[in-house]
């Protein structure tokens, strides 16, 4: 009988080994919080504070210390920088400067405290003392914005001033200083009641100055006063009627004119970069002159020549550009050696490309490379296909005795329909010699359902003052208008995407945004930011109304 059970109770044996195998514990939740204070000695907000006192900030996890030259502002700024030393779970500062009698410190700990194993960081901690009787209770508060595209700026330096010496950023340690956090909020707190010039920089060299010529700064005009601090028992809607300055961030713009190294992407192709918009532009030839078309960008600081002729032998001009007088010496064009075993080079042709394919409200366009020769009337194909209905026909065109970069093709197209485009080899010739292979391209054309419009009612106030709208897809300009009184525009054929419009008013009728001076003491042109994105839908007209408040 038992004979019988032997084998039952094996494999019983061997299941219940198995049910039993030990797993590796997996190890639980990845911590993601940041280390909290738990005690600081002496507290915060204590008196009588002695220079020879050491601080200790207790955390409840181990915790790194990173950069704190940087990332612990002390207010007012020291001569001397403490010490910082971690024990375990403790931050111990000590002082090596002799601290100024009846007066508030102020220390703000800025993305620098993380803990040991995540590295999750402590975004913001404030510890005040006071050497005197009684701690400063006044504060000055504000965020800071992008002067361009009115975003909040994180990471700068905020500067406050007694005084109202224009030399302040540029030569002097500020008496108070406070960092921007990520939503480009500041708070200065535990200052003494006064008058304050206020400055926002982004601290290059780490020397709480204004004094490189790529740092961004950000000014008032007036001066600012600090506001008593409320206890923490006021009602959050009392502390929002408090004051809350505003301040907007600018990179000075370098007004000398410079020429970069000249552009030879191609045989016959030069390219002119500078540095600054140029107002005027000419060209004198030292020695043989040479036949070329000359084309300035829309936005004036690049000059581009097509030679007729690509040089074979070198040629020095003389450019000059708003006074400023630049000589160069432009050498033939080479091309690159280095292709590699088994790779041959590539044929010379005319590489020709289409544009707006399927547009249903612009036509195909021939986009080159190169500006071509005038052609006689040549033939281009188009076969349609709609369901079981197919057409052949043929489009004469030709190019005409001017500067062409671009062709468009003069064929009406229906709505929701097949087309092949074919346009023969060797019908256009660059002035570079070169001319194209056989071009096709196939597409279908679009349906008006398929775009949407966008009306936009823009209401100026009526300052006399010229401003300039902007529809943005994402960082795309795709169409600016200059306005001198209330206006509506009409955005029509956009495609079903997220758009936003911006307006700035144009101090200068220069057409283009500016940004500030310190040494004018001129802020930036003032921007204005619809205050949401635009979501088009396809078939749909949306009606929006901005209006600008330049007191804003």
């Amino acid at each position: 009988m038992y004979k019988h059970l032997l084998p039952i109770l094996i494999f019983a044996a061997a299941l219940l080994a198995g049910c039993a195998k030990i797993a590796t514990p997996t190890g639980g939740p990845k911590d993601s919080t940041a280390p909290k204070v738990l005690k600081t000695e002496p507290a915060d907000g204590t008196v009588h504070f002695d220079s020879k006192q050491q601080i200790k900030l207790h955390f409840d996890e181990y915790i790194t210390l990173n950069n704190p030259t940087e990332n612990v502002l002390i207010s007012p700024p020291m001569s001397k920088a403490p010490d910082f030393s971690v024990k375990g779970k403790a931050l111990v500062i000590k002082f090596k400067d002799t601290l100024r009698e009846n007066t508030t410190y102020n220390m703000v700990f800025s993305d620098c405290i993380k803990d040991y194993h995540e590295g999750n960081p402590l975004n913001y901690f404030h510890y005040s003392f006071s050497t005197g009787d009684s701690l400063d209770n006044y504060m000055i508060r504000g965020n800071l914005l992008d002067a361009k595209t009115l975003t909040p700026v994180k990471d700068f330096y905020v500067l406050l001033y007694k005084g109202n010496d224009d030399s302040l950023p540029l030569t002097t340690l500020p008496n108070y200083v406070t960092k921007t956090l990520s939503d480009g909020s500041f708070l200065l707190k535990n200052i003494t009641q006064g008058d304050y010039k206020i400055f926002a920089i982004k601290d290059i060299n780490s020397n709480f100055r204004y004094d490189l010529p790529n740092e961004e700064i950000a000014f008032l005009e007036e001066s600012v006063t600090s506001f008593r601090a409320l206890p923490d028992s006021v009602a959050d809607s009392l502390q929002a009627e408090l004051p809350m300055l505003t301040l907007y961030t600018f990179t000075a713009a370098d007004t000398a004119q410079k020429l970069s190294r000249y552009e030879n992407p191609a045989a016959g192709i030069y390219k002119f970069p500078y540095k600054v918009r140029m107002i005027d532009f000419s060209a004198k030839p030292m020695g043989a002159e040479h036949d070329y078309f000359e084309v300035i960008n829309p936005t004036r600081d690049t000059v581009t020549w097509y030679f007729k002729t690509p040089l074979t032998d070198t040629a020095i001009y003389i450019l000059t550009t708003d006074n400023h007088i630049d000589t160069v010496t432009l050498t033939p064009f080479k091309e690159k050696q280095n292709l590699g075993r088994g790779k041959t080079a590539p044929t010379k042709r005319l590489l020709v490309s289409f544009a707006n394919a399927g547009e249903y409200h612009k036509p195909l366009t021939l986009q080159f490379p190169y500006p071509i020769r005038p052609t006689d009337s040549f033939s281009i194909w188009v076969y349609s296909q709609q369901q079981d209905k197919k057409d052949t026909f043929e489009l004469r065109v030709a190019v005409p005795d001017s500067f062409v970069l671009q062709l468009p093709i003069p064929m009406n197209v229906t709505e929701k329909k097949s087309y092949t485009v074919m346009i023969p080899d060797s019908i256009f010739y660059g002035y570079n010699g070169l001319t194209n292979d056989t071009l096709t391209t196939k597409f279908s054309t679009k349906s008006i359902k398929d775009y949407g419009t966008l009306i936009m009612n823009y209401e100026l106030p009526n300052d006399g003052k010229a401003y300039v709208a902007t529809l943005w897809l994402k960082d795309k300009i795709l169409q600016e208008d200059i306005l001198t009184s209330s206006e509506t525009i009409t955005y029509p054929f956009l495609n079903p995407d997220t758009y936003r419009v911006s307006v700035f008013c144009d101090e200068n009728g220069n057409g283009r945004w500016d940004p500030g001076d310190y040494s004018q003491k001129r802020q930036p042109e003032k921007m204005f930011a619809f205050p949401q994105n635009i979501n088009i839908r396809a078939y749909w007209d949306s009606e929006e109304t901005f209006k600008i408040d330049s007191n804003n």
